[in-house]
């Protein structure tokens, strides 16, 4: 364990506690030890070993960020949920219902991409990934999913209106 100060000090530094620190140190260890056979085509195993301490304690703080957000999230919307009036509650569920139904009547290609993109809320190179289409073409088709949908609205509105 020739490293384990030099690691632990650069965990520390990163993720400033004590306990996460040490966790990442055995995972730098176990990844060393996994590497044990291919540690001779490396020039410096103590830089090798910094690079995987640096690269463990981010990819920490980025999954404790994500679930953080998710948590704060959640939290917010049960908070405006349980704090709303029954007229917010309504307006909410009825917004929510002519959302759907605009969404229902794309056309196949810009239902799933509008679903994705604003239901999921996937980023539009995920979006390209899974549906293997270009970028490019994803955010033509989803503006005029996005116009049609706003046709419809000001459609309904007029009759309303009338």
């Amino acid at each position: 364990m020739p490293y384990s100060d030099r690691i632990y000090r650069m965990a520390y530094r990163l993720m400033g506690n004590r306990e996460e620190s040490e966790d990442i140190v055995q995972e730098v260890y176990l990844k060393l030890w996994a590497l044990r056979n291919e540690l001779d085509k490396y020039d410096s195993i103590e830089a090798l070993s910094i690079r995987i301490t640096r690269n463990l304690c981010l990819d920490y703080l980025r999954r404790r960020k994500t679930n953080q957000n998710a948590m704060n999230s959640e939290r917010t919307k049960w908070e405006d949920v349980h704090s709303e009036t029954p007229e917010k509650s309504l307006e909410r569920k009825e917004e929510k219902e002519l959302v759907v139904s605009l969404i229902a009547a794309l056309p196949e290609p810009q239902r799933s991409l509008v679903h994705l993109r604003h239901i999921e809320e996937k980023e539009y190179d995920e979006i390209a990934s899974m549906v293997n289409m270009n970028v490019n073409a994803i955010r033509v088709s989803i503006s005029r999913a996005r116009k049609q949908m706003r046709e419809i609205v000001d459609k309904k509105y007029a009759t309303w209106k009338a």
